[in-house]
């Protein structure tokens, strides 16, 4: 099997970067991709400091139409002002919206969040948190929408179950070609994308465009829960970016 691939574009909002947004939809109209997009249903992030576009709520539900696939991502996209460490997944973001909330809030954070989304006309089908911080608590509230299929986060090679969730595993950055077979989620944030990043998405969609697949190919290949191979994977990956981290500060990178 070949290595295959999941686009998907966080923090669509409408306070994002319209300009830049616009430049990656024709990049990936050209290459016929159907991303996932993670739409905040109601976008409080002080740093999102780009004009208000009045039809960003008609421009996603054209997305919606040409099939891509619409997430959940958090609520409000508004980190608490301490720092969690109760997560379901290990992270190096100190930042969270979810994590550490109580679990009778964070049901009611998202259901807020997925009626603001259909009240809008858009029918997400997964979630995602801001910055992959999440806890057990997130987990089942999203389980008591039965419309959010999937969390796009975890670690493996493949789609699988675990606690009673499909996760689509992020377990590096990207895009690159992958040298292994498994289905890989690229994460882009096209508010802040530079000209060189827009560059290496061009030369990889040259490249991968055939392979890059959608999220409901995707879910046809869900595995059984990750286990041994999962955790190897979860802390190999975190290891790695802090010895990454590690070597920046020292300039060694």
């Amino acid at each position: 099997m070949r290595a295959k691939y999941i686009v998907r574009l966080d923090d669509a909002c409408p306070q994002m970067n319209h300009e830049n947004w616009h430049r990656m939809e024709e990049l990936l109209d050209k290459y016929q991709v159907k991303p996932l997009v993670g739409v905040i249903p109601d976008n409080h992030d002080p740093e999102f400091t780009w004009p208000e576009d009045e039809r960003f709520w008609e421009r996603a539900r054209s997305w919606q139409d040409k099939g891509w696939t619409i997430a959940q991502h958090g609520c409000r996209h508004l980190y608490l002002p301490e720092a969690k460490r109760r997560y379901f997944q290990k992270s190096h973001s100190l930042h969270t919206e979810w994590a550490g909330v109580d679990g009778e809030v964070q049901k009611e954070m998202m259901r807020e969040g997925y009626n603001l989304l259909r009240e809008h006309g858009l029918f997400p089908t997964g979630f995602f948190a801001p910055a992959h911080t999440f806890d057990g608590n997130t987990v089942t509230a999203c389980k008591r929408i039965p419309e959010l299929k999937f969390i796009s986060d975890g670690y493996g090679l493949m789609p699988y179950r675990k606690a009673g969730m499909t996760f689509l595993p992020s377990i590096c950055d990207g895009p690159f070609l992958m040298k292994v077979p498994g289905i890989f989620t690229f994460v882009a944030h096209p508010s802040v994308m530079s000209v060189e990043s827009f560059a290496r998405w061009e030369k990889f969609l040259q490249q991968a465009h055939n392979d890059v697949i959608s999220i409901p190919k995707a879910m046809k290949k869900i595995k059984k829960q990750q286990g041994l191979l999962g955790h190897s994977l979860e802390y190999g990956i975190y290891a790695a970016r802090g010895m990454r981290n590690w070597l920046k500060k020292i300039d060694l990178m």
